[in-house]
């Protein structure tokens, strides 16, 4: 089992990003670590959702770049929330 780092990771999708939100409200940017380990964790609850297209552009994102502002990253959970409850990914 791996370690609880961050409290999101012990909640499911939902209130992981809601926790996450709520922490992460007073900073005016953020490293990309946080947000990759709580996107490693909604892409294993999102799979097979519209929600998992926009977790792996975020994941490629948090790569390539070094900071983020917390605006655009709240942006971004507020859309995967948003894709998670659309229906499942058809192929």
């Amino acid at each position: 089992m791996r370690p609880v780092l961050y409290p999101w990771q012990a909640m499911d999708a939902s209130a992981a990003i809601e926790a996450f939100l709520v922490k992460t409200a007073p900073e005016t940017s953020m490293g990309p670590g946080p947000l990759q380990d709580l996107l490693f964790d909604l892409w294993g609850e999102f799979k097979e959702t519209q929600a998992q297209p926009v977790i792996e552009r975020w994941l490629t994102l948090t790569v390539d770049r070094h900071l983020f502002t917390t605006a655009e990253v709240h942006d971004a959970l507020e859309e995967i929330l948003e894709a998670s409850k659309s229906d499942p990914v058809t192929v």
